[in-house]
């Protein structure tokens, strides 16, 4: 047998890593149910008690999980990034390239994904994953440099000075404003239209919309930014050393809290010190991404303890499956939600108040659990995966554990 038909030999997972992506991936579950898949109704309970704990359920899954639970999983986004890479380079396999299809393959599944739901990620990791490949050579230095910048998210304080100052008119810009007309349409055809209606606003303009999106919350600075520093987390080696990953675990806690503490006070003190309009929605949000930062690497860091040093193991061996298989669980969500909330399924957006939705989340994600652990017993990876790394290779994988 020759060596481009021989098969790929499934490596050794590092266990704590999945469960940091599983429990990301069910972060992402639970938010995207409160947004209703991005159907944004506002439910109207009658009872007052239990009006204030449907906004409660609301508000508290949010404060959890926005922001944190994507941030999270794109730095491990970058950190799999150089793990392929060094991988292959111990085996004097030049990857670039190779990765380069791989992310072609993943843009193709999140535009398929994204037919069905218009707030998938994909695809966008797809694009902007592209920069790392030119980036893999570039110095250290250089690249906590570039990072820093990203973070620092240079056009989104430009914006929020300008309006502050009155350069601007203190009101959405006309991306943001077509931006928002776009996601009236869709909420009107996710409510009332057919699956085929949904895959038709989808085809273009779905993708539009969360583009311009990524675009005018300045996202794209923060997953390069998250990117950048997963690769230089594997450049560093500490994913192979678990005295490392307790180190600067330990080491980092602290700063994460008292990063995380100060841009949310400063985010939620935007209005107390006048700042109203256009100017406090981007202030607001650009110091709640800064804030969301410290909240992801709390979350990182004491997961990470919990592992290796407080007895946490156990449980979150039974989530890393859900991690290990991410691509197909990821779709899973997609798929399933629109059924649930989407007019042409079970309409729960209109028919679920924000508990009832938290609950479907729980369940689902209780779901996933169960199915990953019996799936990744029976074979070396999700179906989705399995599939990405066949036509990432073009010769046979083996699935089924002997």
């Amino acid at each position: 047998m020759t060596h481009i038909s021989s098969p790929v030999i499934p490596v050794k997972r590092i266990t704590s890593i999945d469960a940091l992506r599983g429990f990301a991936l069910m972060g992402i579950m639970l938010l995207h149910c409160m947004e209703r898949f991005d159907l944004t109704l506002v439910p109207v309970v009658e009872n007052p008690f239990w009006q204030q704990a449907d906004t409660f359920v609301f508000d508290a899954l949010n404060f959890l999980f926005s922001g944190k639970s994507y941030a999270m999983f794109s730095l491990l986004f970058g950190l799999s990034f150089f793990m392929q890479m060094d991988s292959q380079a111990s085996k004097g396999v030049d990857f670039r390239g190779r990765f380069l299809w791989r992310l072609a393959l993943l843009l193709v599944f999140g535009y398929i994904n994204g037919l069905i739901y218009l707030g998938e990620f994909f695809a966008v990791y797809a694009i902007l994953g592209v920069l790392l490949i030119p980036l893999y050579k570039v110095p250290t230095r250089w690249l906590i440099v570039l990072a820093v910048l990203l973070f620092l998210q240079i056009p989104a304080i430009v914006s929020f000075v300008s309006l502050l100052e009155n350069n601007v008119p203190n009101e959405p810009t006309h991306a943001v404003a077509y931006m928002n007309h776009l996601y009236e349409v869709c909420a009107g055809i996710f409510i009332d239209g057919s699956l085929c209606d949904v895959i038709d606003f989808n085809l273009w303009k779905g993708q539009y919309a969360k583009i311009l999106w990524v675009f005018n919350n300045f996202r794209y600075l923060q997953l390069l930014g998250l990117f950048i520093v997963g690769m230089l987390i594997g450049r560093a080696g500490i994913h192979k050393s678990e005295e490392k990953m307790i180190k600067y675990s330990r080491l980092l806690l602290p700063y994460a809290v008292v990063w995380f503490a100060m841009f949310y006070t400063i985010a939620y003190s935007l209005q107390k010190m006048g700042v109203d309009g256009f100017a406090l929605q981007v202030g607001k949000t650009m110091f709640k991404t800064y804030g969301n930062l410290g909240q992801m690497m709390i979350y990182f860091c004491g997961l990470t303890l919990m592992y290796y040093q407080y007895g946490g193991r156990k449980v979150l061996d039974y989530i890393a499956p859900v991690g290990r298989m991410s691509v197909t669980n990821y779709m899973a969500q997609s798929m399933v939600g629109v059924v649930i909330f989407y007019g042409f399924g079970l309409n729960g957006a209109v028919e679920l108040n924000y508990l009832q939705s938290a609950l479907v989340g729980i369940v689902f994600c209780m779901v996933q659990v169960l199915y990953s652990n019996w799936w990744i017993k029976h074979f070396y990876y999700g179906p989705i995966e399995w599939i990405w790394r066949v036509l990432t290779w073009l010769r046979p994988v083996p699935l089924r554990r002997k």
